[in-house]
């Protein structure tokens, strides 16, 4: 006995073998359980659905109050018109409140755009610092900077020795 366990433990693919036969066994007999046992109510017919749907329906008209009697259209004239009238008035006063906004504010960027020019105008490129034109530098010039740099710096043995290893 103690040779066949250590047998198994000595070729560990052979246990994970035995434990994928073992697991898809158990999975089986669950597969089997769970067919065997329906998960929910016996299904019934469509045509015992309709007939349970039409009872229902038929005693919810009956359980529903009447409907309040409708007013008469000769009624209800004078007063849609009133509702109409009060429905334009506000109309009216809205649309003229908007158009005093929109004159408001075309004032107001006339003025903001005018007082734009009138700064712009006042700032020119040989004035202002921010418009100034900096150093320009040629090809030569360039060349000329970087062979000056070398002789006007200390001494290559005075520099760092890791400096120059790159």
């Amino acid at each position: 006995m103690g040779d066949i366990i250590d047998f198994f433990f000595g070729n560990p693919f052979l246990i994970i073998i035995l434990i994928g036969i073992v697991s898809s066994m158990l999975g089986r007999k669950k597969q089997s359980q769970q067919t065997d046992a329906p998960n929910g109510p016996p299904k019934k017919k469509w045509q015992e659905v309709m007939r349970e749907l039409q009872g229902e329906m038929q005693g919810d008209q009956q359980q529903r109050p009447a409907p309040a009697p409708v007013r008469k259209a000769e009624q209800q004239a004078p007063q849609a018109a009133e509702i109409i009238d009060e429905t334009k008035n506000e109309a009216n006063k809205r649309i003229a409140e908007l158009r005093r906004l929109q004159q408001k504010y075309d004032q107001e960027r006339l003025y903001q755009k005018a007082k734009a020019d009138n700064i712009a105008s006042s700032i020119s490129d040989h004035v202002s610092p921010v418009y100034r034109k900096g150093p320009s530098f040629g090809k030569k010039q360039l060349i000329d900077g970087i062979i000056m740099s070398e002789v006007l710096g200390p001494p290559r043995a005075k520099r760092s020795l890791q400096r120059s290893r790159r």
